[in-house]
């Protein structure tokens, strides 16, 4: 990971998000906050750094706890305040929506548009 420009207190996460141009997706989501919470988003709200939506760790007819629990990622939905689990539910999710939609940014609202 690059100088990081926008967020240079969470490079520690940044690494652990690997090969994913991810600074100014953590500061256009969460302003760098790490406990940052929007009741607003649908399906129970978005957490963290990245702002993974509830619809990803709670129960649902395909997956009786959740995906991101299938996945191994974390136990509940809470967990994604902490940086490194909210990193890997990133890694997780963008790779998914890269295979099947062949854009892993889509649940993000699309491709960022670096400054």
């Amino acid at each position: 990971v690059s100088q990081s420009r926008y967020c240079p207190k969470m490079v520690a996460t940044q690494r652990s998000a690997g090969r994913y141009q991810v600074d100014y997706v953590m500061w256009r989501e969460s302003r760098c906050r790490q406990v940052a919470f929007n009741p607003d988003d649908p399906n129970g709200g978005s957490y963290g750094l990245f702002q993974i939506n509830a619809y990803w760790c709670k129960p649902s007819r395909y997956y009786k706890q959740g995906w991101l629990q299938a996945q191994g990622v974390l136990d509940t939905c809470a967990d994604l305040f902490n940086p490194r689990v909210n990193a890997a539910a990133f890694i997780a999710i963008y790779d998914y929506a890269e295979k099947v939609y062949g854009n892993g940014w889509l649940p993000w609202g699309g491709t960022p548009q670096w400054n």
